[in-house]
C-alpha cells in the first residue's frame, strides 16, 4: 500500500513538475559508478558513505571490497554490478566501449538488461576472461570458482580452452577441462534475493523517469535513434536506466520502459487496489515501436528491443518483498 502511495505520487510529481526534474539527466560517459551500498564498503581501503545526489565512482585500478557490507555498481548503461558480503573486484577499464572487471574475492552478481551497440563487459576470474555479450543474469563466485548463467549466454577464455556457457548452465574456468553441466537455476540464497529486490526498486524509478522524460518532450530524442543512458530519477534519490525505445524485460522480471512507448504501455493501480502494487502493462492499439507482435507477460520470449540492443526477455517470477527506494532493504 504504501509503496503503491509512493508511486502515485511519484507520478504526479513527474507530471507537474517533468521538464525541471529532467534536467538532472544521465550519467553514461563511464562505468563504475558506486550506485548503492549497505555496511562497510571501501575502495583502495577507504570508507565510502554515498549521498542522495553525490556518487563516487570506481577509477580504474582501484579495487571495492566489502566486509559486512553490500554494493551496487553502474557499468555500461543497463548493465549493474553487485557484490555481496567480504567479495571484493578491481576495475580494470571503465571504458564504456572495453570494460573490463576482475572479480578478486567472494561472489558477484551481473545483470544486463540491455548492452548496447559498441559497449562491451568482460569479467576476469582466475585467470580466466568472461565476456558478456548479451543480456543475462550472471554470477561468478571465486572459492569454489565458478560461473553460473542464470539467463542469456557468456563466452569463456581460460589456459585450457573456450566455451560458450548459456542459460542454466555453470562452469570451473580454473578447471583443466571445461565442461558446462547444468544447474538448479532457482535454488538461490540470500544475496540473489537481495540483488532481484535492488533491480525492482531500478525498475520502478524507471516509470517515473520514463513519463518524466516523455511529458517534458525529450522522448523525440529516444525515437529518432539515440542510445539509452543511465537518468537520475530525483523522486526516489538514484538512478535508473532508460532504453532509447520499445521495452525490456530483465532476468528478475521487471521492466524497463523507454519515454516513447511508457504512455502506451504502464498503466499503475489504483492506491486502495488490493494485491501487489506492482505496474500492470497493455499491450497499444498498434505494435509499432516494439519491433513487432506486442507482448505477453510471462508467456513466450517477445520481440522488443530497443535500436541498439537484442531482444527482450519474458517477465519471470517475483523474489523478495518491497522496501523503500533507497534506504535499506534487509538480507
Amino acid at each position: 500500500m504504501l509503496r503503491g502511495r509512493a508511486i502515485a505520487g511519484a507520478l504526479v510529481y513527474s507530471l507537474v513538475f517533468g521538464a525541471a526534474a529532467w534536467g538532472q539527466s544521465v550519467i553514461s560517459a563511464h562505468s563504475g559508478v558506486i550506485h548503492y551500498v549497505e555496511g562497510q564498503v571501501t575502495v583502495d581501503g577507504a570508507a565510502i558513505h554515498p549521498k542522495s545526489t553525490e556518487f563516487p565512482d570506481v577509477k580504474a585500478d582501484q579495487v571495492l571490497a566489502t566486509e559486512d557490507g553490500r554494493a551496487e555498481i553502474l557499468l555500461t548503461p543497463g548493465v549493474l554490478l553487485r557484490l555481496p558480503e567480504n567479495s571484493s573486484a578491481r576495475m580494470i577499464s571503465n571504458s564504456l566501449a572495453d570494460t573490463r572487471i576482475e572479480i578478486v574475492s567472494g561472489s558477484a552478481l551481473i545483470e544486463v538488461g540491455q548492452l548496447l551497440r559498441n559497449n562491451a563487459i568482460t569479467i576476469e576470474a582466475h585467470g580466466a576472461e568472461i565476456a558478456l555479450p548479451k543480456q543475462g543474469l550472471y554470477r561468478i563466485d571465486t572459492d569454489p570458482a565458478m560461473l553460473r548463467v542464470y539467463d542469456g549466454e557468456a563466452r569463456v577464455t581460460a589456459g585450457s580452452g573456450k566455451i560458450d556457457v548459456k542459460r542454466g548452465r555453470e562452469v570451473a574456468p580454473d578447471a583443466p577441462r571445461l565442461e558446462a553441466r547444468a544447474f538448479d537455476t532457482k535454488s538461490t540464497d540470500p544475496f540473489y534475493r537481495w540483488s532481484a529486490r535492488r533491480s525492482e526498486y531500478v525498475a520502478e524509478a524507471n516509470v517515473i523517469s520514463a513519463r518524466t522524460a516523455s511529458n517534458s518532450g525529450y522522448s523525440s530524442g529516444f525515437a529518432s535513434g539515440g542510445y539509452g543512458s543511465w537518468a537520475f530519477n530525483p523522486w526516489f534519490g538514484m538512478f535508473t536506466y532508460l532504453p532509447a525505445s520499445g521495452i525490456y524485460w530483465i532476468p528478475f522480471g521487471s521492466r524497463f520502459y523507454s519515454p516513447t512507448v511508457i504512455d502506451y504501455l504502464y498503466i499503475p493501480r489504483t492506491v486502495s487496489a488490493p494485491g501487489p502494487t506492482a505496474a500492470v502493462p497493455r499491450a497499444p492499439a498498434t505494435s509499432s515501436g516494439l519491433g513487432g507482435g506486442g507482448f505477453r507477460p510471462g508467456g513466450a520470449s517477445p520481440r522488443m528491443g530497443g535500436n541498439h540492443g537484442g531482444g527482450g526477455f519474458t517477465g519471470g517470477g517475483s523474489h523478495g518483498g518491497h522496501g523503500g527506494g533507497g534506504g535499506g532493504h534487509g538480507r
